[in-house]
């Protein structure tokens, strides 16, 4: 019995010792924390290059951890702080020595015997300094030594010291005191870093200059007396001035980092952006941007991106001047009203469909599409024009009609495809404004539609564009490389017609590939272009959408792209190099079609298999004509041995009446000789007002209702015509027909009669002004 209460009381104490020496081996054994410090948002260029930082989420200048301290900071921060840091296991006892005998002697706390361990053991608890909170540091340094090395120790101190007022760590400190990266610092300024951690409130630039003096100057004589630095360095270090006041850290991509930070907070990113692009786009944009502010236009943005791997050179979301309305606004990814920018890819997806050829003739005349009635920049028409000079002049009817034939229920789907991402209301939505500024585009967005478009003509495959490095292959756009080359081309021959000549200032030696865009008031002007070898994107207006007279993509937007387009490197020939192998077809020169049996001048053209889809011309036609070549016959009142079969080129009636104004050559359909048979249809046509029209009248200035204008045209440019309105006749017109007239409000039918008696009618209605 004895015995065995004697054995219990053994294991008892055995417990008792062995228990504190589990407990310490788990201590020891679980790995103590580095903490997790909320940190800046670090943006560098590709180079590894600062380019903007954000502050930390507790108002601290706290960067991520370093990768490695700088040789003159470890030498400068080891000398003053501790020697024997790579000799001691997180505590020297030499140093727990001195201080017990220095703190003895002078009957006070001259010397806590801190190592660099304890002392991050300290940053990390961020407890208040106390006996038990020394003995807990000393536990704390213990560990760390076992678990980390030296190195992440020495990194971790560097990263988390405080440097000042709310500076933490060497790499804030570095750019906050001196304005450049901690490896590019002297002796005397990773000194003067070096000594500030010891007393950080106290002691620190633009406060408490001569004791910062003092001790920056203690340190280099340490430096030099343990030969890290000779003689005449340390006679120069000693000469170099102290900072006085802290630098801003730099802001380079302000707008690029504030989109990053939505999903990177806290995190360095090394990202795509060139220093020469970044400085050269900034640069142009803010000189830009003072002149365009003086017109009331606060806010642009521009980006370049490598035609080789997506990657994108610069970013500039938006200007950095504080006194413009919405600067912080990254406005490369908020959508904006495309205007006419999107040109292009209508264009080029027609050809892919078979729709038209890149010269096909489209209608230029006023017209109207179910109650939306578009309208041509210059408000002119030319009646018919080529689908490639419809694009270089950026004519809205011709791509209206386009893409009523198209449809833009197709053409919304064909936009997704492209990489358009903003369209998420469904194509009725839209309608067929979509092709002038109906929907809203993100400039990101556009200059991946036209990335994917060059990436597809050089053969290579589709990514996606990105400011990190990590682009990603992604599906190719669904057209042959012939029809993306003939966008391109067309694109190269922008002009701009009637009163804004603006665009002539851009000549260049240079071949761009380029379109620019306005959208509906004057609220967004695009610029779009390419050299084979960057692509630039830029959109100028206000971020609010307050519209500006003035404001066009051709002289608000264009001189910004083409003078950075110009600092690229350039081929000449880099859009012939990629012209791909395609069959040759004969084409007729006047209508742009696949040439047919009527037409006698052709070209030929290039041109990809859905070519066979668009059908021969149909505006030639081989007509009988007498011996004069002036007159239609037939065999009813014409000898045919007189005859001779020509080919005639003729337009209808409505787009011929305009073609001619601009083609002095054009002459429509010859007029029928007299005593012919009629045998043709269409060659009248009322242009104005459309079917079914309702017509409001304004009052003029003085109160006084305006006349309605009534407008005709006929096959023959020399014909006269006859009007009838409800029956009552009302004159006759020759050239120009059209009849002014004063109607009050009714329902009215006009009715237009040649000489050989063909007509044509419309009813449309006369209502009041809306506002009377």
């Amino acid at each position: 019995m004895l015995s065995g209460s004697g054995d219990r009381r053994s294991k008892i104490k055995w417990a008792a010792w062995l228990s504190p020496l589990l407990a310490l081996g788990i201590y020891l054994a679980i790995p103590p924390s580095l903490g997790n410090r909320p940190t800046s948002t670090v943006l560098n260029d590709r180079n590894g290059h600062l380019l903007s930082a954000s502050i930390a989420a507790d108002g601290q200048w706290r960067f991520p951890l370093c990768d490695s301290v700088p040789v003159k900071l470890e030498r400068s921060i080891l000398l003053f702080e501790d020697e024997y840091f790579y000799y001691h296991p997180g505590v020297n006892p030499l140093s727990v020595l001195r201080a017990i005998r220095q703190n003895i002697r002078q009957q006070r706390i001259v010397s806590g015997a801190s190592t660099l361990t304890m002392q991050l053991a300290r940053m990390l608890q961020n407890e208040k300094r106390t006996f038990f909170q020394k003995l807990r540091e000393v536990g704390i340094a213990l560990r760390m030594e076992l678990w980390y090395s030296k190195e992440d120790l020495l990194r971790h101190y560097a990263s988390l010291a405080p440097f000042g007022g709310n500076v933490v760590g060497i790499d804030a400190a570095s750019w906050r005191y001196y304005g450049r990266p901690a490896h590019l610092l002297s002796w005397s300024e990773s000194a003067t870093l070096a000594v500030l951690p010891n007393q950080p409130g106290a002691i620190y630039p633009g406060t408490s200059m001569e004791a910062l003096r003092y001790k920056r100057d203690f340190l280099l004589k340490k430096l030099y007396l343990s030969a890290d630095i000779d003689s005449l360095t340390y006679a120069l270090s000693l000469e170099e001035p102290l900072p006085d006041k802290p630098f801003d850290i730099p802001q380079r991509a302000p707008h690029l980092l504030t989109t990053l930070r939505e999903n990177a907070e806290g995190r360095p990113q090394t990202t795509t952006l060139h220093p020469f692009w970044q400085q050269k786009t900034t640069e142009v944009a803010e000189r830009k941007h003072r002149w365009l502010k003086s017109s009331g236009i606060d806010n642009l943005a521009v980006m370049v991106v490598d035609l080789r791997n997506g990657q994108v050179l610069s970013y500039v979301g938006n200007t950095t001047d504080p006194t413009a309305d919405g600067y912080q606004v990254d406005v490369i990814q908020k959508p904006r009203s495309s205007g006419s920018i999107l040109k292009p890819l209508l264009y080029a997806r027609s050809l892919e469909k078979g729709i038209m050829l890149p010269k096909t003739l489209l209608p230029d005349v006023p017209s109207s599409f179910g109650g939306y009635t578009p309208k041509n920049f210059n408000l002119g028409y030319a009646g018919m024009v080529k689908a490639n000079e419809a694009l270089s002049m950026s004519l809205n009817i011709p791509f209206t009609h386009l893409l009523q034939e198209y449809t833009y229920e197709v053409f919304h789907q064909d936009l997704q495809k492209f990489g358009i991402t903003t369209l998420t209301q469904p194509p009725g939505h839209y309608g067929l404004s979509i092709i002038l500024g109906g929907g809203e585009v993100k400039l990101w967005d556009l200059a991946q539609a036209y990335f994917g478009l060059y990436r597809k003509l050089a053969n290579e495959d589709n990514l996606s564009i990105s400011y990190l490095p990590d682009s990603q292959k992604i599906a190719d756009v669904e057209l042959s490389e012939i029809n993306v080359w003939h966008t391109f081309q067309a694109m190269t021959e922008l002009t701009r017609p009637g009163a804004d000549h603006s665009w002539q200032n851009f000549s260049s030696s240079q071949l761009i590939a380029w379109k620019t865009g306005t959208s509906f008031g004057f609220r967004d002007a695009w610029a779009i272009g390419l050299n084979g070898n960057i692509l630039v994107g830029v959109w100028v207006g206000n971020a609010d959408g307050e519209g500006r007279a003035g404001l066009s993509g051709a002289s608000s937007a264009g001189p910004i792209l083409t003078e950075l387009i110009r600092l690229g490197e350039y081929d000449g020939q880099w859009l012939e190099k990629l012209r791909p192998f395609s069959f040759p077809h004969q084409t007729c020169t006047a209508s742009g079609m696949l040439a047919g049996p009527a037409c006698e001048h052709t070209e030929t053209m290039e041109l990809g298999p859905q070519a066979e889809q668009s059908g021969l011309c149909t505006y030639h036609q081989r007509l009988w004509m007498d011996e004069s070549n002036t007159y239609i016959v037939n065999h009813s009142c014409y000898d045919m041995h007189k005859a001779s079969l020509q080919s005639v080129f003729v337009l209808p009636p409505k787009q011929g009446y305009y073609y001619q104004k601009n083609h002095s050559d054009y002459s429509g359909r010859p007029p029928i000789y007299p005593g012919c048979e009629q045998q043709v249809e269409n060659l009248l046509a009322i242009n104005y007002p459309s079917v079914n029209a309702k017509i409001f009248i304004p009052k003029e200035l003085q109160g006084q209702s305006s006349e309605v204008i009534l407008e005709g045209s006929h096959q023959n440019p020399n014909a006269e015509l006859f009007w009838h309105l409800n029956d009552r006749y009302i004159g006759s017109t020759h050239g120009e027909h059209k009849q002014s007239l004063l109607l009050p409000r009714g329902a009215y039918l006009i009715t237009i009669l040649d000489e050989q008696g063909n007509s044509t009618s419309r009813s449309f209605e006369v209502v009041s002004d809306p506002s009377s």
